[in-house]
């Protein structure tokens, strides 16, 4: 095998899941002013960000920002939606699907679990004997995208299967890593809580987590005593532009940014270049003898790849990131060194692509593996053009 010596002239690319690619405006934006966020040209600026959002999650009243991580949202949305004792349903596909699960049970919740095999979505079938187990439930916890494994959960399906059986349970969304890459609206998709995050499709630092609401969740949040994650306080005073608790200023102005930039472009041109970016990367593996890792419902944000039988996959990490410069996050836990998540979410074009696809290439060359020297670039490049030519 080749050292790992970086070859000159070579940039660093990161193709993660999250923090994704940062639109150079954004990372400009904070530095354009010193701003006070108890000014109304402060207030101005975060309610134009919350108005921004709302037709994006598909709401009837504004979305909640909050400072905290993608994982404080998710844990927002269980502390003020639920109560202890409360019977709730759990979707685990995967490390993120294992999250809500975790936050159940640290909250008091009585779980019903349906627990789905890594690169699998979930099924109706699979769903059906835990909601026959089911009492009364509080509420169904499902990703929309389970990152840890390149997986994308029929949410709207699964969701109506439930209300179907219990209409008065809440669905609650994780689309941290989904929101901009996939088909998503609440109202029409029946979605109680939808959460999503600023380094994902927003293209942001990480920082700022996004909780919204329908209005029947909004009419039944739980009595459960709650202080920095507070929605109903916080919805109050972000009506009006202003937040219960000091906000993460710069980044809110790099998102007013980067909303502008998706509300120019269309929701729907970027969920439809999401799925050709996907695309061309799946028609990519052949020629490099690789397979996906998602059997069913594969993502369009990400895609996880197999890394072929006899070879180490954080090897291959390494001499794909040391060598020449592409940075792409493997698996985690059990799936740590079987696969490579390669990410095209957010601000990724087609060009951004064929590099990842060429440095996995060179990559595999490096480690022994036999494929066809540069098939790949062409089956890639081919999707790209036959998806401009659709």
């Amino acid at each position: 095998m080749v050292g790992h010596q970086r070859e000159p002239f070579i940039q660093s690319r990161i193709f993660s899941p999250g923090p994704t690619p940062i639109p150079l405006e954004a990372r400009l934006a904070p530095l354009d002013s010193e701003v006070y966020h108890r000014t109304d040209d402060f207030y101005d600026l975060h309610l134009k960000c919350s108005e921004m959002l709302q037709p994006i999650f598909g709401c009837n009243r504004i979305p909640v920002i909050l400072t905290c991580s993608g994982t404080g949202g998710l844990e927002a949305a269980m502390c003020n939606l639920t109560a202890p004792g409360d019977e709730v349903i759990v979707v685990n596909g995967g490390k993120f699907g294992e999250r809500w699960e975790e936050l159940a049970t640290r909250y008091g919740c009585d779980t019903r679990l349906v627990k789905v095999a890594p690169g699998e979505a979930a099924t109706a079938k699979e769903l059906e004997p835990v909601l026959v187990t089911c009492g009364s439930p509080r509420a169904f916890f499902i990703q929309a995208n389970e990152t840890s494994t390149g997986v994308r959960h029929p949410v709207a399906e699964l969701a109506a299967q439930v209300r179907a059986k219990f209409p008065g349970c809440l669905i609650i969304v994780d689309a941290i890593s989904s929101l901009g890459a996939h088909p998503l609206n609440m109202n029409i998709d029946g979605f109680d809580c939808v959460v999503s995050a600023s380094q994902k499709g927003f293209g942001l630092n990480p920082g700022l987590a996004f909780v919204a609401l329908s209005d029947r969740a909004w009419d039944s949040l739980s009595s459960r005593p709650r202080f920095y994650f507070d929605l109903a306080k916080e919805f109050k005073g972000q009506s009006k532009g202003r937040s219960a608790w000091t906000p993460a200023i710069g980044l809110i102005q790099g998102l007013l940014v980067v909303l502008q930039k998706i509300h120019a472009v269309g929701l729907d041109a970027m969920v439809r270049n999401h799925e050709q970016l996907a695309g061309a990367v799946r028609a990519s593996l052949p020629a490099m003898g690789l397979e996906l890792f998602a059997r069913t419902h594969p993502s369009n944000a990400l895609t996880a790849i197999r890394v072929p039988t006899g070879m180490d996959g954080t090897k291959l990490q390494a001499v794909i990131r040391d060598r020449y410069g592409v940075t792409i996050p493997g698996g985690q836990d059990e799936l740590k060194g079987k696969i490579l998540r390669l990410s095209n979410l957010g601000f990724v074009n087609r060009f951004d692509l064929i590099h990842a696809i060429s440095a996995i290439e060179f990559g595999l060359r490096d480690m022994g593996h036999k494929a066809s020297s540069g098939a790949s670039l062409g089956s890639g490049v081919k999707a790209f053009m036959q998806a401009l030519d659709s």
